[in-house]
Parts: structure tokens; sequence; C-alpha cells
């Protein structure tokens, strides 16, 4: 009988087995028990940020390059990357994979249960999108894609109603 390789196809190196979906707990979350509890419910591998050496206010740039070079996926509560051009560069330099708590009102225990709604979509976005992609997840779990290699989703969708809306006068 022979055996299955688990290389990855050679077409979309970015593209990751099932089993190395590690999620990076940033400096936002990293002590926030209930998601680490929903992480290790779940049997999804995590990493944090102070046990991986960074300090407190460590530099995006620093700590996205090293959590992006291993292939880990952000999680945060901070939603401003959307807006913060250096923090948007650094994301597409590192092409990282990034998803954000979008909810403003969102304790620890609802963004944990938004969490584990939101895992199998999570997968799905990660095979589908090549790096980086941003994703906002809802309090009930659903994921909208903010930003991906071609930038600001939001823009784009602008972009189209401005062009249909002109074709339209």
């Amino acid at each position: 009988m022979k055996s299955k390789s688990k290389r990855l196809s050679a077409g979309k190196p970015e593209q990751l087995r099932l089993d190395d979906f590690i999620i990076y707990l940033d400096e936002n979350l990293h002590r926030c028990q209930p998601i680490i509890d929903a992480l290790a419910d779940c049997q999804i591998s995590c990493r944090r940020h102070e046990a991986e050496g960074f300090a407190p206010g460590e530099d995006d740039d620093v700590w996205l390059k090293y959590v992006s070079e291993r292939g880990w996926i952000v999680l945060t509560k901070d939603k401003k990357n959307r807006y913060n051009d250096l923090e948007r560069s650094a994301v597409r330099r590192f092409k990282t994979r990034e998803f954000y708590f979008g909810g403003g009102s969102l304790n620890k225990f609802d963004m944990a249960d938004a969490l584990r709604l939101a895992l199998p979509e999570m997968r799905r976005i990660i095979r589908r999108y090549i790096s980086p992609v941003i994703g906002s997840i809802t309090r009930s779990g659903s994921i909208t894609v903010v930003f991906d290699e071609e930038g600001s989703t939001h823009e784009r969708r602008q972009i189209a109603r401005a062009l249909k809306n002109s074709h339209e006068l």
C-alpha cells in the first residue's frame, strides 16, 4: 500500500497543512485565559507574545516578521491595524495572516465564544487566500476579509461603487 505524501503543493507554498495551524496571541490577548482555553479545547496550538520573548510595546515590525516567518496566524483585538498605514505595510511586507475581533463591546468570554465559532472559517480563509490576509471576527463567529494581497477590500468596493455610479450617469 502506497502512503500519501504530506508535502505541500509546489504551486502554493504559503498554504499550510491544517495540522500546522498555529495561532499567535499578540500583546493584547496573550494573557486572556478564556481565549487560551478555547484554543486548547479545540486542540489548536498557540504561541504567546511574552512567551516568545517579546517585551511589552515591542515594535510591530519585529514580532510580525517573526510570526510570519513561522507561518503562524496572528489573533488580536486591535482593529486599528485596518487604518494604520505602518502596520498594514508591515502586514503586506511580511505576508502576515491576521484575524481581529471587530466588535468593540466584546469581553474576553464573548471573544472566546466567537473564536470557537470562527475557527472553521479561519481555516477556510487561510486555505483560500494567499498571504497577506486580515479578517474581522464578529460576535457570531462570522469573518469578513478586510485586507488581502491586493490591499483593502473596503477601498476596492468603494472604487467599484463609484465606477458603477459614474457609468449610470
